[in-house]
C-alpha cells in the first residue's frame, strides 16, 4: 500500500514542485537571448527562449542555479499552432510545457537535440497521421508524456515511442484511441504507469503490455473492450494497478493471466457487460480465492437470460455451482447432439441411396402425370394421322447427337423422307424443356427411343420416355420404337425401361454395312406402323 500511495502521488508532487519553482525561485525571465556558443555548443545556463514563452530556473537545493539549476520553459496557454524552433529553445530545458495550445502536427526530429525529461503536449489538437514517426527521436531522457486530451489521436504508434528509453509517466487520456500499434512499448522498459482510460479502445495486441517489467499502473477504463488477450501480462510481473471500469467485457478468462501477477493488488472491473454463464465461473471463483481488492466489486453485476429478456444480479450473488459447467457435461452436450444428428443423416442419406431409383422414377412420374394432365386436357392427340406434325421424335442424349446427325437423319429425312423431330432444331426457343418435350410427344406419330450407355444416366430421358409411356397407357396406342445402340446391362437399366425392352421387339444398330441394310428395313417398318390395333382405327371398315 505504501508503493500505491507513492506512486499515486508522484504526479502530484511534482506538479507542487513546479508551482513552488514558479512562485519560489529565482524569478529570472530571458527573453530572445542567444549568447556566443562555446566551441560549437550553447553552456548549460543557456540564457535563450521563445519569443512569447516564459523561461525560468528552478534550482536544486543547497546548489548555484547557474550551474545546477533546472531550466523550465513554459509555452502554455500561448495559442500556438507549432512548436517553437529548437534553436530558440534552451539547450539545457528540463521541463517542457507546451499544452493548451493549438499544435496539430509533429515533424521528424521535433525534439531531438533537446535534453527534456519533462514534456506536456495535453490539451492540443494533436492528430496521428500528422505527427511524423521520428517526432520524439532523441528524447532519450524524457521521463513523463502527457498527451491527453488530443481527441483526433486515434492511433497509437510504436515508432513513436522507439526512443523513449526512460519514460516512466505515459498520459493518453481523452485522445479517442481506437487502434495500438503491436509492440508500441516495447522499447520503454522503465514505463511505470499508462494512463489510456476514457478512449475508444475495443481490443489491443496480445504483446502491448508484455515484458514491461517496471509496470505498475495500468488504467484502461471507460473503453469499448470487448476483450482482453490470452496472456497478455507475461513478464510484467510489478503490476500493482490494473483498472477496467466501463467497458463491454462479457467475462474474464483464467487464460488472460491475472492469477500470475503476483504484485496486483487493485483490480477495478465494475460496469461491464458480464454475462452469468460458465465462461464467468473461474472469474467468480477467484474473487473468493485471492488477496486482490477489487474496486466496487460489491455494485459490479451480471445478466442471466430469461426468454427475451435479461436479469441482471449482483457479481457476488452469482453462485457457479447452480450451472453445470464440467468439461464433461459441455462434452455430452456437444457429443449427443452431434452424434445424434450424424446418425439421423446417416440413415436418411441410406434410405435415400437404397431407395434412389424408386425415388427418382416416382418423382418422374409425379411430374409427369401432372404435365401429360394438362396437355389431355387439351384432347387426345389423333390416332389416324391428322394433325401430326412428325413422324417421330427423336429421344436421344447429348452425347450421342453426332449418331443422331451424321447417320439417322440422313437416312430417315433424305434417303427415306421421314420428317423427325429433334430437340436442337425442332424445339421452341425460350419455351420451358418440359412443354417442348411434351408437345413433341403430343405432335409425332412415334415416338424414337435412341438406347446407350448415354441414355440410361440422363434424366431428360426418363422424362420423354415417361411421357411416351403416359401416351401408350392413357390412350392405347403403339408408339414406341427402340433402337439400341450399344448393349446396356439390364441392372443399370431404369425399371420402365427394362420392362419395355422384355416385352417390346427392339432393333440393334449394325456396324456392318449388311447388317445396316437390315436395320434401316426394319426401322422403316417399324415408323411406318399403325399405332393401335386395327379394332381401334378410325378408318377401319369393320367398324
Amino acid at each position: 500500500m505504501a508503493s500505491l500511495i507513492t506512486m499515486e502521488c508522484y504526479s502530484y508532487l511534482i506538479c507542487l514542485a513546479l508551482f513552488a519553482s514558479f512562485t519560489c525561485t529565482l524569478q529570472i525571465t530571458f527573453y530572445n537571448y542567444d549568447p556566443l556558443p562555446i566551441n560549437g555548443t550553447h553552456p548549460p545556463n543557456d540564457q535563450r527562449c521563445p519569443e512569447i514563452c516564459n523561461c525560468t530556473y528552478r534550482a536544486k537545493k543547497g546548489s548555484p542555479i547557474v550551474e545546477y539549476g533546472l531550466h523550465i520553459v513554459n509555452c502554455s496557454h500561448r495559442l500556438l499552432s507549432k512548436i517553437p524552433l529548437k534553436n530558440t529553445v534552451p539547450t539545457d530545458v528540463f521541463y517542457y510545457f507546451l499544452g493548451y495550445n493549438n499544435i496539430a502536427s509533429l515533424k521528424n526530429n521535433s525534439f531531438n537535440t533537446l535534453p527534456v525529461e519533462f514534456l506536456h503536449l495535453q490539451n492540443n489538437q494533436l492528430v496521428y497521421k500528422y505527427i511524423e514517426f521520428d517526432a520524439f527521436r532523441g528524447l532519450r531522457k524524457l521521463r513523463y508524456l502527457s498527451m491527453a486530451n488530443n481527441k483526433n489521436l486515434s492511433q497509437l504508434r510504436a515508432a513513436w515511442f522507439v526512443d523513449l528509453v526512460s519514460l516512466e509517466l505515459l498520459h493518453l487520456k481523452f485522445c479517442r484511441i481506437t487502434t495500438l500499434d503491436s509492440d508500441v512499448f516495447k522499447h520503454c522498459k522503465q514505463l511505470k504507469k499508462v494512463d489510456l482510460s476514457d478512449n475508444s479502445i475495443v481490443s489491443f495486441p496480445t504483446n502491448v503490455f508484455q515484458n514491461l517489467s517496471a509496470l505498475m499502473y495500468l488504467y484502461l477504463y471507460d473503453n469499448n473492450l470487448s476483450q482482453l488477450p490470452n496472456q497478455a501480462f507475461v513478464r510484467s510481473s510489478s503490476i500493482h494497478t490494473i483498472t477496467l471500469d466501463n467497458n463491454f467485457l462479457p467475462t474474464i478468462k483464467e487464460t488472460v493471466g491475472f492469477q500470475n501477477l503476483s504484485q496486483l493488488q487493485i483490480l477495478s472491473v465494475s460496469y461491464n457487460r458480464f454475462s452469468c454463464d460458465c465462461n464467468l465461473v473461474w472469474f467468480r471463483n477467484w474473487i473468493n480465492n485471492t488477496n486482490v481488492t477489487f474496486k466496487d466489486i460489491g455494485r459490479t453485476k451480471c445478466f442471466r437470460r430469461h426468454g427475451q429478456s435479461k436479469v441482471y444480479i449482483k457479481l457476488l450473488d452469482f453462485d457457479p455451482d447452480t450451472l453445470q459447467c464440467s468439461k464433461l457435461i459441455k462434452i455430452l452436450r456437444i457429443t449427443i447432439p452431434s452424434v445424434s444428428a450424424v446418425v439421423a443423416i446417416v440413415i436418411i442419406g441410406s434410405l435415400l441411396y437404397y431407395f434412389r431409383y424408386d425415388l427418382r422414377y416416382w418423382n418422374q412420374r409425379r411430374r409427369l402425370r401432372k404435365q401429360y394432365e394438362k396437355i389431355n386436357n387439351q384432347g387426345p392427340p389423333p390416332i389416324n394421322g391428322e394433325n401430326i406434325k412428325y413422324d417421330a421424335f427423336v429421344s436421344y442424349n447429348s452425347n450421342d447427337q453426332h449418331w443422331i446427325i451424321s447417320v439417322l437423319q440422313p437416312s430417315l429425312e433424305i434417303d427415306r423422307n421421314f420428317k423427325l423431330c429433334v430437340d436442337y432444331r425442332d424445339f421452341i426457343a425460350g419455351e420451358a424443356v418440359v412443354d417442348n418435350i411434351a408437345n413433341a410427344v403430343k405432335y409425332s406419330r412415334k415416338v424414337l427411343l435412341v438406347v446407350s450407355k448415354n441414355f440410361i444416366r440422363s434424366e431428360w430421358c426418363y422424362f420423354e420416355l415417361e411421357m411416351a409411356r403416359m401416351r401408350m397407357f392413357d390412350n392405347h396406342e403403339d408408339i414406341l420404337v427402340v433402337v439400341v445402340l450399344e448393349k446396356v446391362s439390364a441392372k443399370d437399366m431404369p425399371i420402365l425401361l427394362h420392362k419395355i425392352l422384355t416385352t417390346k421387339t427392339y432393333i440393334e444398330w449394325e456396324e456392318h454395312p449388311e447388317g445396316q441394310a437390315l436395320f434401316w428395313a426394319k426401322l422403316e417398318a417399324a415408323l411406318m406402323s399403325p399405332n393401335c390395333p386395327k379394332y381401334r382405327l378410325l378408318n377401319n371398315p369393320q367398324e
